[in-house]
């Protein structure tokens, strides 16, 4: 399904006192301002502020960090170097959470226990799980149990990242079971991912699960068995999840970076197109343009955004299957991986069987994960890997800002504030403690 509108609706709670005046309250209702908004409307709100989200600032900075794209220009070239990446540049995906996506998902759930609508409680869950995954990951301790109470708690205490991912695997677990219930209202067309597609929910609860249980690799809660089951479960299930766009109303938020707001500002260099070009790999030009510039698949105006693909949960698998021991089974399904992944792309049948079988015959880690880094580009997930498995072997630039490679984001400056006595480190901490390079505020499943 394609994003109509990448709107935000804010709704506005209005209080009167003075009971004289109650036969004026209807007069003094703004109507661009609606007092209470449908869960037909704040799904795909919640829905649009993800794909900016997912799709903008976050990835567009672990890309340089992973050394998928090259700034060139203006503020982005000293993001190669870690520098000048401030406090101020995390508001947005912050807010956009926060005062956006979870808000209008925490209304859903609200209406939907009045409306005896367990279906669109179950996809609200599944997509506060979505949110506070992609936060967490890059922030660590983040507000949750405390939050997205309005004006009746501004200042929100953090919860740890551990009971963060507890949480995560919760809402997917009742999201699942809440669309398996009889709803007396169902979502449709205001589902801009699966269409009101509940089968499709399902298997994307069960890829965020594979997803954040593998994520957990580097810990003593990380089961291979587990992780396995859970690919299964959306592989059976038919897991996709993408946000499409229309170029008439909104783009992808690659698209509109690298070729709308910000032309020339990254470029498609780097690491990953070293090892592409060395193995003669089919995607490149896929991946960029012929002046490097632009990502013709990933990042044209109405190139969906993925959330979660079959290819991500088999390259899952094949690490998960590796960790069991079986790395006959592990080889098996990361081949299909990479196909799952080109056939995806574009790229013509005899160009994925020529490049498969011209891969190692050694089936480790570093070449599963090295696999991952080129299919995961654009999407984020590449740098939770480097961090929990060291692979692809990067280092920091020479000249870098930091002593080491980030390994988490900065807080937001409007958290210090207007929230200042909650987040986790001051303001005026190191860039290595800020970014994570020092070990004492790497995240929970980095240690």
């Amino acid at each position: 399904m394609k994003i109509k509108s990448l709107a935000i609706l804010a709704v506005a709670a209005v209080g009167f006192t003075a009971c004289s005046d109650a036969w004026l309250e209807e007069y003094k209702l703004d109507q661009n301002r609606p007092s209470d908004v449908s869960m037909e409307v704040l799904l795909p709100s919640a829905q649009a502020s993800y794909g900016m989200t997912q799709g903008d600032v976050l990835p567009r900075l672990t890309s340089i960090f992973m050394q998928q794209m090259t700034g060139t220009d203006r503020q982005s070239l000293a993001h190669n170097r870690y520098a000048q990446i401030g406090e101020g540049d995390f508001n947005t995906p912050w807010n956009n959470s926060y005062a956006g996506g979870l808000y209008d998902l925490k209304l859903i759930q609200d209406k939907a226990a009045e409306a005896n609508a367990p279906a669109y409680e179950g996809v609200a869950q599944i997509m506060t799980a979505m949110y506070l995954g992609i936060l967490t990951d890059h922030f660590g301790d983040i507000p949750y149990t405390d939050a997205l109470q309005g004006a009746d708690k501004l200042k929100a205490e953090y919860d740890s990242q551990q009971d963060i991912y507890a949480t995560i695997f919760s809402l997917l677990a009742d999201g699942k079971a809440n669309l398996l219930e009889p709803s007396d209202v169902m979502p449709g067309g205001d589902d801009l991912i699966h269409g009101g597609d509940l089968a499709a929910w399902a298997a994307t609860a069960d890829g965020l699960r594979a997803r954040y249980l593998n994520h957990l690799s580097k810990t003593s809660q990380y089961n291979a068995a587990d992780v396995v089951s859970a690919c299964d479960d959306a592989i059976n299930g038919g897991v996709y999840c993408t946000i499409g766009f229309e170029a008439a109303l909104n783009q992808n938020p690659w698209y509109q970076f690298t070729v709308i707001d910000r032309a020339g500002y990254i470029s498609q260099f780097g690491t990953m197109y070293d090892m592409m070009e060395a193995s003669s790999d089919p995607r490149l030009t896929l991946y960029r343009s012929a002046d490097s510039l632009t990502m013709p698949v990933l990042g044209g105006a109405t190139s969906p955004l993925p959330i979660v693909t079959p290819f991500e949960i088999m390259f899952i698998k094949a690490e998960a299957q590796l960790a069991s021991g079986d790395a006959t089974s592990a080889r098996a399904t990361l081949e299909a991986a990479i196909e799952s992944n080109m056939t995806w792309l574009g790229v013509d049948a005899a160009d994925i069987a020529t490049y498969v079988g011209a891969l190692s015959t050694t089936t480790d880690l570093e070449l599963i994960m090295n696999e991952k880094y080129v299919a995961m580009f654009s999407t984020g997930e590449s740098w939770t890997d480097w961090r929990r498995t060291g692979f692809p072997a990067l280092s920091a630039p020479d000249g870098a800002n930091l002593s080491g490679m980030p390994r988490r984001m900065p807080y937001p400056e409007g958290e210090y504030l207007y929230n200042a006595d909650n987040v986790p480190f001051p303001i005026t901490s190191t860039p290595d403690v800020k970014f994570g390079v020092d070990a004492s505020q790497r995240l929970w499943w980095d240690m």
